[in-house]
């Protein structure tokens, strides 16, 4: 019987989940730039400031560059979408105006992006511009047009040079555990395709946010994530950075979300068959030649009513004792209650073994 139960909770579970929207809300997608064969970028410091609510966070990303060639060109291209307010290009401590990539430079013939380095997939003969994956988790990449990239043009001199982009992002929520999980995602894969990749330092600073966070990567190198850390890397470590924060709950939410909804609803299940058994026993052992047991037949319409009922109103409990914070997302629960007359008919037949069972043994005792 727990077997069968089990199975039904299951299958029900997947049932629900069916055809729902995403439970991410996407926050701020943005990346390391995509740099010129002709740029070596010596170092890449990304500096993330936490606000007080972990909504936003205010992104400073310094790239120090040398240049072999002098003039007029593009040394980096950057991918940004869903920020907020202004993004921000300083060459050299003075703002350019970075803008779309022009249409004259989509097209693949004579395109200044010709010289970036090799990030670009080879185009059909039917494609206008070429494009860019950008890897937003471990094994979760995107392919971007070239039109969808921000630029500037510069007149450089040869050597060395910095460039600091600045731009405030916007928490992702997700809302797919019990408890809804906040972060700031990086992509550091386009990384992988500069000319030189000299080193990696990321500083965290979380000092006016108090609550716990983590991040995807090792201890910091220095410092402390509740108030500011960072990490240096010689190589890259990671296709992406993210930044997390799960809210805290109370010590009995935990306790139940740890035992899990449906271990909570197999003890239930068992606790109300255990008193069930009692009852057609002590109505058998006092009625031993009526034919019907009408404790076994109420029971059998009342118990897998119950259970079905304590397993729906659960995620509810379980919400209301996270509060704001539940990510709420569980499906058409009240699906389940299709399942009653399957789950009555074999509860009934089970039983009804039992007591057939418990008949025959007290008729054989007499």
């Amino acid at each position: 019987m727990k077997s069968f139960f089990i199975l039904v909770f299951l299958f029900v579970e997947n049932l629900c989940f069916a055809n729902m929207a995403s439970p991410v809300t996407e926050g701020t997608f943005s990346s390391a730039a995509f740099s010129s064969r002709d740029i070596n970028i010596l170092k890449e410091k990304i500096h993330v400031t936490i606000d007080k609510d972990f909504k936003t966070a205010l992104y400073k990303i310094e790239y120090f560059i040398n240049t072999d060639s002098e003039g007029n060109q593009i040394p980096l291209l950057f991918f940004a979408m869903d920020y907020k307010g202004d993004f921000k290009v300083l060459m050299d401590d003075s703002e350019v105006i970075v803008s779309a990539v022009p249409p004259q430079y989509l097209t693949t013939a004579n395109s200044p992006f010709q010289k970036f380095s090799n990030i670009f997939s080879p185009p059909s003969q039917y494609e206008q511009s070429e494009t860019v994956t950008i890897y937003w988790n471990e094994n979760s990449g995107f392919v971007y047009q070239l039109n969808n990239l921000k630029y500037f043009e510069a007149n450089l001199s040869r050597g060395e040079h910095t460039i600091r982009v600045e731009y405030e992002a916007s928490a992702w929520t997700d809302v797919s555990d019990w408890i809804k999980e906040y972060s700031f995602r990086y992509s550091l894969s386009p990384a992988k395709f500069w000319k030189s990749f000299g080193s990696l330092e990321v500083v965290v600073d979380a000092f006016q946010f108090h609550q716990s966070i983590s991040t995807n990567f090792n201890q910091p190198t220095s410092g402390k994530l509740d108030s500011v850390a960072s990490w240096n890397f010689e190589k890259l470590p990671a296709n992406y950075f993210q930044i997390n924060y799960v809210p805290a709950v109370s010590s009995l939410a935990k306790t139940l979300i740890l035992i899990g909804l449906d271990n909570l609803a197999y003890i239930f299940i068992i606790l109300l068959a255990l008193l069930h058994l009692f009852l057609i026993y002590k109505f058998r052992k006092n009625n031993l030649h009526k034919k019907f047991s009408w404790t076994l037949i109420i029971g059998s319409l009342i118990i897998p009513f119950l259970s079905l009922l304590f397993y729906m109103n659960s995620f509810g409990i379980i919400d209301n004792l996270i509060g704001a914070e539940a990510g709420r997302y569980h499906g058409y629960v009240f699906l389940n209650i299709i399942f009653y007359p399957v789950i009555a008919v074999v509860y009934f037949m089970v039983m009804w073994i039992v007591e057939k069972t418990i008949k025959r043994t007290r008729n054989k005792a007499i």
